[in-house]
């Protein structure tokens, strides 16, 4: 009986073993920055701005840092990120002139010691925002197209003002990787105060003349949205899409709150 209470004993610690061994080699990755927002959307002169990010790691977080400076500027002002409810990272860039262009990226550290950024691959990459400029944002995104009814993401002018968005890119982690074309507004498109424009992008013949197009993955993905001159001003991580009549929005249009929509509204405002 004893020689089998030490088999059972030495199973038992062995299966421990080897199951801690297993989740330290799943838990090992960097840290994830999503829901990256800027407060106001669209600040003016007297305005300071709240830059916020949703920071999660399998294990625990050391450190988020904010880095930013003018466009025109050659180095980064650092500031630590304050923790506050639901791992939302905040930190404040102090008001700047109107016409300013104030570029930023997040870095956030584990205790793997194992580092992440937003965007991506900053600081050669990062978002910006222009002091006094409109708001222009990812507004709607729709996953689970078909042939006749295919993939789109709409994006919302949040200003009183029309604003000229030639130029202006959307893409997926291809376009990121550099591995597909990213899909190009054309010259002369024009979004109306408190509008809408819609990217078709499964469908290149339809509505991009660039002959670009990508499919959105109905399992969820990420996608940015790059102003005319190169800098990212929005990216969404969208989930899974439950059922083909769902979409992915900001519920009202153009505010920090995503989720699932029941009804689509392309390119029309935002309802559940």
């Amino acid at each position: 009986m004893k020689n089998y209470q030490y088999i059972i004993i030495g199973l038992v610690f062995t299966l421990f073993s080897v199951t801690s061994c297993i989740k330290d080699e799943i838990f090992v990755g960097p840290p994830s920055i999503s829901n990256v927002f800027i407060n106001p959307s669209a600040p003016g002169a007297t305005d300071d701005v709240t830059i916020s990010a949703k920071v999660t790691d399998l294990k625990d977080v050391i450190s988020v840092t904010l880095y930013y400076k003018l466009a025109s500027a050659g180095s980064f002002t650092s500031v630590t990120m304050t923790e506050g409810s639901g791992s939302n990272y905040t930190a404040v860039i102090p008001q700047q002139a109107t016409g300013s262009v104030i570029t930023y990226y997040i870095e956030a550290l584990n205790v793997s010691d194992l580092i992440s950024t937003y965007p991506t691959n900053a600081p050669t990459t990062t978002s910006a925002y222009t002091v006094g400029a409109p708001a222009i944002v990812i507004n709607e995104l729709f996953s689970r197209g078909v042939t006749g009814d295919v993939d789109w993401i709409e994006i919302y002018n949040s200003s009183a003002n029309s604003v000229n968005i030639s130029g202006f890119k959307i893409y997926d982690s291809g376009g990121q990787a550099g591995t597909k074309p990213k899909m190009e507004v054309p010259s002369g498109t024009t979004i109306a105060a408190h509008g809408y424009y819609v990217f078709i992008v499964d469908d290149a013949a339809v509505a991009n003349p660039s002959g670009s197009s990508f499919g959105l993955s109905s399992s969820g993905e990420e996608v940015w949205l790059e102003s005319a001159a190169g800098f990212v001003i929005d990216d969404v991580t969208f989930p899974a899409m439950p059922v083909a009549t769902t979409s992915y929005g900001r519920m009202p249009d153009g505010s920090a709150t995503w989720g699932i929509m029941n009804n689509r509204t392309k390119g029309t405002a935002n309802t559940n």
